[in-house]
């Protein structure tokens, strides 16, 4: 096995790393900005990265913090609910 091929597997094994992770989770989908003028969905267009490299591992975790992500911020939203009825 050359030293690229080598690299080009282990790169594939690789998970993600921690700021990664943490940016799926807080930001699992667009916030502002509309579809057509600004593409600022940044797990959209790391999941489309991932699976055109063959990144199958950091595609999986991805797919689960962005799951895991949304609800969070949908657990926020029923506790202020709670909170103020």
């Amino acid at each position: 096995m050359t030293k690229e091929e080598e690299n080009k597997h282990n790169r594939k094994s690789m998970p993600l790393t921690n700021s990664e992770s943490l940016t799926f989770f807080f930001f699992p989908f667009r916030f502002f900005g509309r579809s057509d003028t600004m593409n600022n969905d940044f797990a959209e267009t790391e999941m489309e990265r991932f699976n055109k490299f063959g990144f199958d591992l950091k595609s999986k975790q991805a797919k689960n913090l962005t799951f895991y992500g949304r609800l969070f911020y949908l657990g926020i939203i029923f506790f202020i609910f709670y909170l103020f009825v």
